[in-house]
C-alpha cells in the first residue's frame, strides 16, 4: 500500500512539475467508443492493448510494446485502461505511466457508464482478464488475444 502511494505522489509531482509538456488528454471510453477508435486508424493495422494500473502483466506488455514502437515507428499502438478517468489520482498515474514509455498519443480509459457494460463494448465474449488485446488488420478485422504481449506475439499479429 505505502509503494502505491509513493508511486502515486511521484506521479503527480511528476505531472505537476511541467503542464507546458502535458501530454494529449486521455480520452473517455464510453459504449460508442470502439467504432471511434477503428475508424481513427483510417483503415491501418493496429493494436488495441486493454490494461490498468494494478496489472504487473499489462506493464510488462506496455514496455514490449513501447520498444518495438521504438524499433518500429509503423507500429500503430492505441491503449485503453480499465481504470477509471473520473478518478483523479489513477488518471495522474496513468498519464505518468504512459509519458514513460512514450505512448500518450492514443489514450483511452474507462468512462462514465458501467464497467461491465464498457467491457462488452470491447468484446461481448470477453470477461475481463488482462492483459488483453485487440490485433486488428487494415481492413478492420481483429484478433483477441489474452496474455503477455511479447516480441513473438507482435510478429504474429502485426504484419511488418
Amino acid at each position: 500500500m505505502l509503494k502505491k502511494l509513493i508511486g502515486a505522489a511521484f506521479c503527480i509531482a511528476l505531472l505537476g512539475a511541467n503542464p507546458a509538456s502535458a501530454a494529449p488528454p486521455i480520452r473517455p471510453f464510453e459504449p460508442d467508443s470502439m467504432a471511434q477508435i477503428v475508424a481513427s486508424q483510417k483503415g491501418q493495422p493496429f493494436v488495441l492493448v486493454v490494461w490498468s494500473l494494478d496489472c504487473e502483466y499489462c506493464q510488462a506488455s506496455l514496455k514490449t510494446l513501447a520498444a518495438e514502437k521504438r524499433k518500429n515507428r509503423n507500429l500503430r499502438v492505441v491503449t485503453l485502461s480499465t481504470d477509471a478517468l473520473d478518478d483523479e489520482q489513477a488518471l495522474a498515474m496513468m498519464r505518468a505511466r504512459l509519458a514513460v514509455l512514450a505512448m500518450t498519443g492514443n489514450a483511452w480509459a474507462f468512462g462514465d457508464a458501467p464497467p461491465e457494460q464498457l467491457r462488452y463494448a470491447i468484446d461481448s465474449k470477453w470477461h475481463g482478464e488482462k492483459p488483453r488485446s485487440y490485433w486488428f488488420n487494415a481492413k478492420g478485422e481483429r484478433v483477441a488475444y489474452s496474455g503477455i504481449i511479447t516480441p513473438e506475439v507482435i510478429a504474429k499479429f502485426m504484419p511488418q
